[in-house]
């Protein structure tokens, strides 16, 4: 598969992923969690956690922004690049940033005592949790990996 054929595959998928998020989280997250919500913690709680899935989908969002960048570069056969470590670099502070959401949500969620009236909500969260935090450790990964191919990419250029 060449860099350009592969480039418009993963944007693809990056689009895809994209605009099922936003349907999950403007649409099915709300629509499931509703009635549970509503009876254990009111209208104004079940808003507030609306408010709080839908602000946990902008960290997301934009590291799909920058994974589309990345897309960008390897259809230009320019992979292992500076400027692919620092969007991978930026989007592990993304994801960062989504986990202590996640976090701070289910201390809130033990500390409001939502989790006696909607204890199958605690599996969910910590699983939210857990893929933020292996995906801010696999972007700083990747990102650190990348810089150093960028580094021999350029020691190489200049032997040659």
């Amino acid at each position: 598969m060449k860099q350009k054929e592969m480039s418009g595959y993963l944007k693809v998928i990056t689009a895809g992923v994209g605009i099922l998020l936003l349907v999950f989280v403007l649409w099915f997250l709300p629509l499931v969690l509703k009635e549970p919500l509503t009876r254990i913690a009111g209208s104004s709680g079940y808003r507030g956690v609306c408010k709080v899935t839908a602000l946990s989908a902008v960290p997301a969002v934009m590291c799909l922004i920058r994974f589309w960048g990345i897309c960008g570069s390897i259809g230009q056969d320019r992979s292992f690049s500076m400027e692919n470590a620092v969007r991978l670099k930026k989007m592990s502070q993304y994801m960062l940033l989504d986990a202590v959401l996640y976090t701070g949500f289910l201390v809130w969620f033990f500390t409001a005592g939502w989790y006696q009236g909607a204890a199958w909500l605690v599996f969910p969260i910590l699983l939210a949790v857990f893929i933020s935090v292996a995906l801010t450790v696999l972007c700083a990964a990747l990102s650190h990996l990348v810089q150093n191919a960028s580094e021999l990419q350029e020691e190489q250029e200049l032997t040659i």
